[in-house]
């Protein structure tokens, strides 16, 4: 994991970040509705992008790892 710190991630790696996210996302709410699927899915692309460009292999290993939006806001800083 140390070696992860100052990584890059590959697109791959973002695209699986950026589906993961959007899956919390729609989870996050009790019911879902299709507006809040279409934001959040509108969302993904800006996701990968701002992920390959900005991110590191830490960030997205710490998101891939939680099962919620709280969880990612309290363990992902």
């Amino acid at each position: 994991m140390l070696s992860a710190c100052g990584k890059k991630p590959t697109e791959e790696q973002c695209e699986q970040f950026a589906d993961h996210f959007v899956k919390l996302l729609e989870e996050s709410r009790d019911k879902p509705d299709a507006r809040i699927r279409k934001l959040a899915n509108n969302q993904r692309q800006s996701l990968i992008d701002t992920c390959v460009q900005e991110g590191t292999l830490k960030e997205i290993e710490c998101v891939m790892d939680q099962s919620s939006i709280g969880d990612v806001e309290a363990n992902c800083k």
